[in-house]
């Protein structure tokens, strides 16, 4: 399937811009996460994947989804810009979207670029794509209970915990939050510009 469309995709705020990386913006990406998102001895994803960060697989991940790439199940790991530099990156995915009109959402920053608001405003980039642009009607997050920035941003942009599940990123059961937002329940807190969406409209079956 030919994909190019998706790399014309621009979606930015005041400060922010988003879009998917060519190689050398993948490598500075990678760069991000070797440098660091969290302690050691904390584990705020559920799945460990910072454990065992590996050039090779982490380069591989991103073009998975690309090459695999369908309208039934596609993931956009948008990287996060400011002003020109990389600082992190904010996926939204879906599984049968033409039917369900689901979207998930997963996203990271360098420790660096954590606690000035970029978090919550990367989140808010994705929702509003989502529901103006791709016309969804439900976002699904999560978060571990120990990942309490995760949570802050879930609960500012309106979403509501339906419950807990359990992960095991390091091998031992933890409590996992699951959030849910619903279209008329969204409002987003930032201007949105998004460029580019309608000739990549196909690509995820909206």
């Amino acid at each position: 399937m030919d994909v190019s469309a998706l790399w014309n995709l621009r979606l930015r705020t005041p400060r922010l811009e988003l879009h998917l990386p060519n190689d050398a913006e993948l490598e500075d990406l990678y760069r991000v996460a070797r440098a660091g998102i969290h302690p050691p001895d904390e584990m705020p994803f559920a799945f460990a994947w910072t454990d065992t960060l590996e050039h090779d697989a982490f380069i591989e991940f991103h073009h998975s989804w690309w090459r695999e790439w369908s309208p039934d199940r596609w993931g956009c790991h948008f990287v996060t810009f400011l002003d020109g530099r990389v600082i992190g990156t904010q996926g939204v995915e879906a599984r049968d979207f033409p039917r369900k009109r689901t979207v998930g959402t997963g996203s990271w920053l360098g420790a660096d670029f954590q606690g000035k608001g970029y978090g919550t405003e990367q989140r808010a980039v994705v929702l509003e794509f989502a529901f103006r642009g791709l016309g969804a009607r439900v976002a699904i997050t999560g978060a571990v209970v120990a990942n309490r920035p995760s949570q802050r941003i879930s609960e500012k942009l309106g979403y509501t915990v339906t419950g807990m599940s359990e992960v095991s990123p390091r091998g031992e059961p933890v409590p996992h939050y699951d959030y849910r937002l619903e279209r008329n329940e969204w409002h987003c807190p930032i201007p949105v510009e998004i460029e580019g969406l309608e000739p990549a409209l196909p690509l995820f079956g909206a």
